[in-house]
């Protein structure tokens, strides 16, 4: 049985190169990660869509999408995996603003440092000023 379910963040216009970078870094950390452009029904037919995640444990994916009105929202039929989905969910999230925090740091004269953080976040480690 198919059961799409579509999750609302409170993020509108988010930065696409940003985001299409937290979902990679998020696919690395996960069994078969990568990035997509569709996820999958119950039956197994394509939802295109330009940005998805699909693992191992959540083969059929999850759309990563930009509705119109710039809401982000997560897209998929997450039957018996909805804990994983929104696991993924806040990974994604997470990761996502870091990177914009990191990007807006260096926007205003700041370097930023990094790290790799548990389930594929990125953990902002340090902000000084240039010299």
């Amino acid at each position: 049985m198919s059961h799409i379910v579509e999750a609302k963040t409170s993020i509108t216009h988010p930065d696409v190169a940003l985001l299409n970078r937290a979902v990679e870094l998020v696919a690395q950390q996960h069994t078969g990660g990568r990035v997509a452009d569709y996820y999958l029904s119950f039956s197994g037919q394509q939802q295109h869509t330009r940005l998805a995640i699909i693992t191992n444990d959540l083969h059929r994916g999850m759309g990563v999408i930009v509705k119109k009105s710039g809401e982000l929202t997560f897209k998929g039929d997450y039957w018996g995996r909805q804990e994983l989905a929104e696991s993924l969910q806040q990974q994604i999230l997470q990761t996502y603003v870091s990177l914009a925090t990191m990007q807006a740091l260096q926007q205003m004269g700041y370097q930023t440092t990094a790290e790799d953080g548990e389930e594929g976040q990125v953990v902002l480690t340090g902000v000084s000023q240039y010299a």
